[in-house]
């Protein structure tokens, strides 16, 4: 009996030991699969996919060639925009190493990919920003550039076709406008320009405008003849420095001009510009999501041509190249609903059968069924009707319930939600995720001394301030009374931190009319804490319980201060 014992307890620490083995090597296997997996960074020389047009086309691009692939095998991705458009491109140059290097410290990414000049010229820069990593740089605003280190893709615009098909589409035209600005890369194009314009000089008259006010080339665009062309370039500030997106420029001069507009670049295609040979930033995003997947891209298949239908059949273009793609090209009603229309006639055939054989029988029912029919086309119109009227006042509802009344900033509903939205993309993507609490210091006072009317006017001008002094990515909110959550993805603590005490400072400077003409001083308060991406055990509770713990200690230091934890 002893010896069963024995034998039965020895199987059982050997299959526990199996056991402990197997979960090992588990953990081992899991260990190496995520060290391996590659981490890529891309640099973005615009802004973001909603305030620029030509960053949208980049995305359909790279989200197009990377659905053909499994998740498993693309690599994890890390996205920075220097928001050129907006901003400049020396203002987006200058602080972006320092939040690049406090931002990824601990990350070894594997490749960096630089797209257009602005990016292209940073990372060109900073040799010793991510020592080691190979770089493969996107070029397509400047003519010839080359980088010092890593792999170049030179997307050559060809403007000896650009401007060879404007007469080869509107033999009319008898003069050429060429639009552009004072930027160096800007007048490298002009200047190419120039060179493909001499091979039409007995043909065409060239005109350029690079040094006029926005409003000087509408005034003068509205007053073109009808034997005239635009050649818009991209361009984004006049003489006096105002900065506009091209997009936006194009289509007020398509509101404005009797002139048929051509094009080099992509985005600048909208409804009434005809378009031409111009570079494809979509087709530039299949080129980002073959280097992110080590293929090697088509630069050459890059620039193509591309016409607005619709402008074409307004100028009565010919001799289209039979390789151009269409925009906007309206679809028959035959081409759209093809199924449809089939599907309907056969259902029309078969019942026309099926009257035929019973019209005798139904003959005095005919009027019945016709005012049921009439009924039925009024029920279902009223039902459509309500339903549409619903889903809008639900749609109202759901906005009156996720924001601020006062405010008009996003509400302690609305910054819980997206609190755990936040959370489950940082997890995901193992990005930090910062938080910082804000608390208008002895708010009280204001009401008592200058009535509520005055407090409110200090929450909307602080809420205001805390909304325009953050990212497009950021979101601020009012928890309640004179309290304020911002969200800050993907940003690390100390990030965090300097941004909060550049807010805690703008609203110390911040000045706030009483009922009296007098001025109200406020100062904040700020809490700061950070969601580790590693970690499982966050949720919106917690992370708000640690930046109310700053708060708190802020407070209880003198207030106007900024604490993390």
């Amino acid at each position: 009996m002893l010896l069963r014992d024995d034998r039965f307890a020895a199987s059982a620490l050997r299959q526990l030991w199996r056991g402990l083995l197997l979960c090992a090597a588990l953990v081992l296997m899991q260990a190496a699969a995520q060290a391996s997996e590659r981490k890529v960074l891309v640099l973005y020389s615009l802004g973001s996919d909603a305030s620029s047009a030509w960053q949208s086309l980049l995305r359909k691009g790279m989200t197009a060639e990377l659905s053909q692939h499994s998740p498993a095998s693309i690599p994890a991705i890390f996205e920075e925009r220097f928001d050129a458009v907006r901003v400049g491109d020396e203002q987006a140059l200058s602080s972006m190493a320092p939040y690049l290097r406090a931002k990824y410290a601990g990350i070894k990414f594997d490749a960096i990919i630089a797209e257009n000049y602005v990016a292209g010229r940073f990372l060109n820069e900073h040799p010793d920003l991510f020592p080691g990593v190979p770089r493969h740089y996107i070029n397509h605003g400047r003519i010839g550039w080359k980088p010092r280190d890593g792999i170049g893709y030179q997307v050559q615009a060809d403007f000896t076709r650009t401007i060879g098909i404007i007469p080869q589409v509107a033999p009319q035209v008898k003069r050429v406008i060429v639009i552009g600005d004072s930027t160096e890369r800007t007048q490298e194009s002009v200047r190419a320009v120039r060179d493909a314009a001499s091979a039409h000089q007995h043909k065409l008259a060239f005109e350029y405008w690079d040094n006029l006010t926005y409003a000087e080339m509408f005034h003068q665009a509205a007053r073109l003849p009808s034997d005239s062309a635009i050649f818009l370039m991209p361009i984004y500030h006049d003489r006096t420095g105002e900065r506009r997106r091209p997009v936006d420029i194009a289509r007020q001069l398509v509101a404005t001009t009797q002139a048929p507009i051509f094009t080099n670049w992509e985005a600048i295609v909208v409804p009434g510009v005809v378009g031409g040979y111009v570079v494809s930033g979509e087709r530039i995003g299949h080129a980002i999501a073959d280097i992110l997947m080590q293929h090697q891209p088509d630069i050459a298949g890059i620039p193509g041509y591309l016409f607005d239908y619709g402008a074409v059949q307004r100028f009565h273009l010919q001799n289209i190249p039979p390789t151009a793609q269409y925009l906007y090209r309206p679809q028959s009603v035959l081409e759209q609903y093809w199924w449809q229309i089939l599907t309907g006639l056969t259902l029309i055939v078969l019942q026309g059968l099926l009257i035929s054989a019973l019209v005798f029988s139904l003959r005095s029912r005919r009027q019945t069924l016709r005012a049921l029919n009439e009924e039925r086309d009024q029920l279902e119109a009223r039902v459509a009707q309500r339903t549409l009227e619903l889903m809008a006042a639900n749609t109202k509802l759901e906005q009156q319930a996720t924001t601020d009344p006062l405010t008009g900033i996003g509400n302690r509903r609305r910054m819980t939600e997206q609190i755990n939205k936040e959370l489950e993309r940082s997890r995901r993507f193992k990005h930090p995720l910062s938080l910082l609490m804000v608390d208008i210091d002895h708010f009280k006072n204001v009401n008592d001394i200058y009535g509520h009317e005055a407090g409110d006017r200090a929450i909307v001008a602080i809420s205001h301030a805390l909304a325009s002094g953050m990212r497009s990515i950021d979101m601020a909110s009012r928890f309640g009374g004179e309290e304020f959550v911002l969200l800050m993805p993907e940003t690390e603590i100390d990030v965090a931190g300097a941004a909060a005490e550049r807010l805690r400072s703008d609203i110390a400077a911040l000045r706030i009319a009483g009922d009296n003409s007098e001025e109200i001083r406020l100062t904040i308060s700020i809490g700061v804490a950070s969601s580790d991406p590693s970690g499982t055990m966050d949720s919106a509770s917690s992370l708000l319980s640690r930046a109310d713990k700053a708060l708190y200690q802020a407070k209880h230091e003198g207030r106007d201060r900024v604490v993390s934890c």
